[in-house]
């Protein structure tokens, strides 16, 4: 027990040194992969999403493609499946982040490689899979207007739903958020209960599908996955934003475990070191402190 509370220490303080950070420095060397918040934040040690993955598509040729390697393979696994389960045209995938993060022109967020715009998958009026002609609006009914090939297009919602299935059950896709607009909500969610697909499952959809507000898009053409801080990212980083969500506090209790069965404690203690200003200090662990941890603290 004194071992896992100084560990857990130790956590707590790397916390309180990177919520100012939002970049490495040489005053800094333990900052690094997905540093700061979705909306204020930058990137480094990325992975790119390959544009040749089974059941993958690249929207733009572009270098907007990178994110936390954990959920680059997370979006790969799920793309995977929905091409195994109900093989059909390959997962459009829009903008991730650029390689060292930061801002992304047209984006408010998409600064730490945990966001991403996936297109939705689409199908013809008759029900056949065909490859997204790129952003189409759906309206209220499930059917939007293509004007490449000027015709209509139905919502696949059995793909979609198999998509954000495979991201929910997914640990290391830690999903914190997927937004789309409520009517594609509905539809989704109609569609899992009438499958009998878990419960747990249903939970997670129904807390996470999320129309946002002005002055951000309906996303009634694509969907926008947000992924959380995993436990490792927050020591070196990552600033959560909530809300805490139940799955990812597991996760991560379950990571924190793993670190504290494989590794000694005097090499995180010395690989967590940083100057720290005593008021910082003081401030950070004050009774009453409201700072959220998504499952990483004590």
């Amino acid at each position: 027990m004194p071992q896992l509370a100084s560990r857990l220490g130790a956590l707590a303080l790397a916390t309180a040194l990177t919520a100012c950070t939002r970049a490495p420095s040489p005053l800094t060397p333990g900052v690094f992969g997905s540093i700061g918040m979705p909306h204020r934040g930058v990137l480094t040690e990325g992975a790119e999403l390959p544009r040749d993955a089974t059941g993958v598509h690249w929207l733009r040729g572009n270098d907007r493609h990178w994110a936390a390697p954990r959920f680059v393979s997370a979006l790969e696994r799920a793309a995977l499946l929905v091409s195994l389960e109900r093989p059909g045209p390959p997962l459009v995938v829009g903008d991730l982040s650029v390689r060292t993060g930061g801002h992304l022109p047209e984006h408010m967020s998409h600064r730490t490689g945990h966001d991403v715009d996936l297109l939705l998958f689409v199908s013809t009026l008759s029900g056949a899979p065909v490859p997204s002609p790129g952003f189409v609006r759906f309206d209220a009914d499930g059917l939007a207007w293509d004007d490449v090939h000027e015709r209509f297009l139905r919502f696949d919602v059995e793909r979609t739903w198999l998509l954000v299935k495979a991201l929910l059950e997914d640990r290391e896709a830690r999903v914190e958020w997927i937004f789309l607009s409520k009517p594609l909500q509905g539809m989704l969610v109609e569609w899992a209960r009438a499958r009998g697909e878990p419960s747990e499952t249903l939970l997670r959809a129904e807390r996470v599908l999320l129309q946002p507000g002005p002055p951000a898009e309906l996303h009634d053409d694509h969907l926008h996955v947000r992924t959380g801080c995993d436990a490792d990212e927050m020591v070196h980083g990552c600033e959560p934003t909530g809300p805490v969500r139940p799955w990812i506090a597991e996760a991560n209790r379950a990571e924190r475990g793993a670190w504290h069965d494989d590794e000694d404690d005097a090499e995180v203690a010395t690989e967590l070191f940083e100057p720290l200003d005593a008021h910082e200090a003081a401030a950070a662990h004050a009774p009453g402190s409201t700072a959220r941890t998504n499952g990483a603290g004590p």
